[in-house]
């Protein structure tokens, strides 16, 4: 694994948008609570956006702390930390809003029960993986060489400093 490498916000948010579940992990007192999450198309400053019913455990747990951690896992990983809020905003919603939010939330974007949860990066953390074929290539080269087996590029990107 390359712990040198020099991603940009751009390329880690690119890793971002490939994904379409996060665990999203709030702050209940002192207990940390993770629940997965649709992804939304995240924005190019570090944003990420999460539909949610307003008034639903996790909103409180933002709106009490807004400290967070989402995390992605779908052949490349990625770690977020960072503040949120959840905020109504109806242009926002109608933006973002697909089939699967009109499944999951039963309504329509502009509902009073639709808020958005709003995620402001700080420190987002990646792992940029080889593909599987390659990963699989690797592990046997390494068997075979007595080697470690390249596991891809890792690195932690401000998002703050590059905002």
């Amino acid at each position: 694994m390359n712990d040198n490498s020099k991603k940009s916000l751009d390329d880690v948010m690119k890793l971002i948008g490939k994904q379409h579940v996060a665990m999203l992990t709030t702050l209940d007192g002192d207990q940390l609570v993770s629940r997965p999450m649709g992804a939304q198309e995240p924005d190019a400053d570090g944003t990420l956006w999460f539909f949610t019913e307003a008034g639903s455990e996790k909103a409180q747990q933002i709106e009490a702390d807004g400290r967070v951690n989402v995390t992605y896992a779908d052949g490349d990983y990625v770690s977020v930390e960072g503040t949120a809020e959840v905020v109504h905003d109806p242009a926002k919603q109608r933006e973002l809003w697909n089939p699967f939010a009109e499944s999951w939330l039963q309504c329509e974007a502009e509902d009073p029960k639709v808020a958005l949860i709003k995620v402001n990066a700080h420190t987002i953390g990646y792992w940029d993986t080889p593909s599987t074929a390659g990963s699989m290539i690797s592990m046997v080269k390494g068997l075979i060489t007595n080697t470690q087996p390249d596991g891809g590029d890792s690195g932690v990107v401000d998002a703050d400093a590059q905002s």
